[in-house]
């Protein structure tokens, strides 16, 4: 067999599976309901994590400079917001956030912004702003248990806040193996 039957038998090997899966309803996602992911590199654009919304919650990449309310019309689906009832939405959108669209059936919809779990933000590659880290978020960090998060919160209280991660060296029970270990996360 010459190189372009090989090529062709190989495709059709592959088109033969492809179509038994989308027969046996595993190679098409579902039609309602679930959770939709994207996720490309950063270089590519923003990841957003996007609640309260049946069926197209999930963690989406948008562009750099997208607004909430972009994000909302893509997670519905091109239904228009009434920009009256909501306010927030021209807000430009940073790596790491959480739009949650909050809607009751007798009530105009509420959008709350945050940001996204640290745990979350650190199984996208997302970098932590060490400056906003709660104590508790300290904890979910490896190499960091219960006694030195809050060695790292009363140091933060006493010297101020951490301008880099380099600063955590100052904290007693901290060394340059640890800050090494963390700093892919910042």
């Amino acid at each position: 067999m010459n190189g372009r039957a090989q090529l062709f038998a190989l495709w059709l090997l592959a088109a033969s599976a492809c179509m038994v899966l989308i027969a046996k309803d595993r190679g098409l996602p579902p039609a309602s309901g679930g959770s939709a992911v994207f996720f490309l590199a950063t270089s590519h654009g923003i990841r957003v994590k996007v609640s309260g919304i049946p069926g197209t919650s999930g963690i989406y990449c948008v562009p750099h400079g997208t607004d909430v309310g972009t994000v909302i019309n893509m997670a519905l689906r091109g239904a228009a917001i009434n920009p009256g009832k909501l306010s927030g939405i021209e807000r430009r959108l940073k790596d790491g956030h959480w739009v949650a669209l909050e809607a009751a059936a007798s009530e105009p919809a509420r959008i709350s912004l945050k940001m996204m779990p640290v745990q979350e933000r650190m199984l996208l590659g997302i970098p932590l702003e060490i400056s906003s880290i709660t104590g508790a978020e300290w904890e979910s960090l490896p190499g960091i248990g219960p006694a030195l998060a809050r060695k790292i919160e009363s140091d933060r209280q006493c010297n101020g806040g951490f301008r880099s991660v380099k600063d955590l060296e100052r904290v007693p029970g901290i060394g340059k193996v640890t800050v090494k270990r963390l700093e892919s996360y910042f």
